[in-house]
């Protein structure tokens, strides 16, 4: 991981005259807010708050804003939450499950606004540190040295117009990873519907777990998917499957809020024919491109894993570091915050992966539900 250079805060503005932590009846105002800003996406909005809470029992959200002195207006603000586990330790996230989740300021100063409420929920939580996931926003972060920037992970994405040639687009792809397999899953009469209701994200759900399994990764709990169906759909949130001959192959989930779009999870199925995978990132690609989509995300990508970043390089994205900060929010040294904060790169996660795909189905549905009630 490449640590990243930090700077100093500067003076905090007299404008913002209030920081204060939102009650559930203002989450509206919080969502218009966050649709507005350019760094906001769907994992800042109310709605993930109530996915997460709803899946994860170890999982409890809050937002966190300044507003303007005159107006009373929100001119800043961070979701923040508190995430309990015996196992891992307790922390401060913002946000879980996320990508990649900007703090919505626009300088330092604003950033430097948050720190005292972070230090006291620290302190009132026992939180071992405080992690923030960011894509534009790393310069603002700062915190008087506290603050531990990694470049963790990597975000590949395209840049879309409504006008684009789709052939000259199709063309930029690797020929013989890419478009030769897309052809192939077309000769194969594999074809791309898009779902709606809960029997789909069961279909989905299937899917993703023999996916996952042939990974050995964790089986992530039905609860997260039912709630993303009941409050990300349809607004922020299409199903797409793949069928050949009648049976589903190939699932993706993709999330989009403006003209933002992530392909967010995705798997393919044992038998599923090759150049399923590709062809639901092609249709996906020409869905957003048709419904205003000007950025598709292949999302976040660790810098370790090189097999997927060379899958996902094959598709001739643009490039950008996603920085991971941890830091003590009570003011202790940098040195004293545990570096290892990513939960893939933890030895209990390693540990777990090395049985996962050996394991009978029904212990690896379990090690799964124990595994994610920790996680966040």
């Amino acid at each position: 991981m490449k640590p990243l250079s930090i700077g100093t805060i500067a003076p905090v503005s007299e404008k913002i005259a209030v920081v204060d932590w939102l009650r559930p009846a203002q989450e509206s105002e919080w969502d218009a807010f966050a649709c507005q800003h350019p760094c906001g996406l769907v994992y800042q909005l109310s709605a993930w708050k109530r996915v997460l809470e709803s899946a994860f029992p170890q999982i409890r959200g809050r937002f966190l804003v300044a507003r303007d002195g005159e107006t009373g207006q929100i001119q800043a603000g961070l979701p923040v939450y508190t995430v309990r586990s015996w196992l891992l330790g307790n922390r401060i996230v913002s946000v879980p499950f996320a990508t990649m989740c900007d703090p919505l300021v626009s300088s330092a100063e604003e950033f430097a606004l948050f720190l005292p409420e972070l230090q006291e929920l620290q302190q009132k939580t026992n939180s071992r540190r405080v992690e923030i996931r960011a894509r534009q926003t790393a310069n603002h972060l700062l915190d008087g040295g506290a603050l531990h920037g990694e470049v963790g992970f990597k975000h590949l994405y395209l840049s879309l117009k409504k006008e684009q040639d789709r052939d000259a687009l199709f063309h930029t792809f690797s020929r013989t990873c890419v478009r030769k397999n897309i052809t192939k899953a077309e000769r194969a009469g594999v074809v791309v519907k898009q779902g709606w209701d809960e029997a789909s994200m069961v279909i989905c759900y299937g899917i993703m777990g023999e996916s996952r399994r042939r990974l050995s990764l964790p089986q992530m709990p039905y609860a997260f998917f039912k709630a993303m169906l009941e409050y990300l759909s349809p607004e922020h949130l299409n199903i797409f499957l793949a069928f050949h001959k009648g049976n589903a192959v190939g699932c993706f989930l993709l999330f989009r809020m403006g003209d933002f779009w992530t392909a967010e999870y995705a798997g393919t199925s044992d038998d599923a024919p090759a150049g399923v995978d590709q062809m639901l990132y092609w249709e996906t690609i020409k869905y957003a491109i048709d419904h205003g989509g000007k950025i598709y995300s292949f999302g976040r990508t660790a810098v370790a894993n090189e097999g997927l970043l060379t899958y996902k390089r094959r598709w001739a994205p643009k490039e950008e570091d996603l920085v991971d900060f941890t830091f003590d929010a009570r003011g202790n040294s940098a040195e004293k915050v545990e570096k290892v904060h990513h939960s893939d790169a933890s030895l209990a996660y390693r540990a777990a992966r090395t049985v996962l795909g050996r394991v009978p189905r029904p212990v690896y549905q379990l090690i799964g539900d124990f595994w994610y009630h920790h996680l966040g």
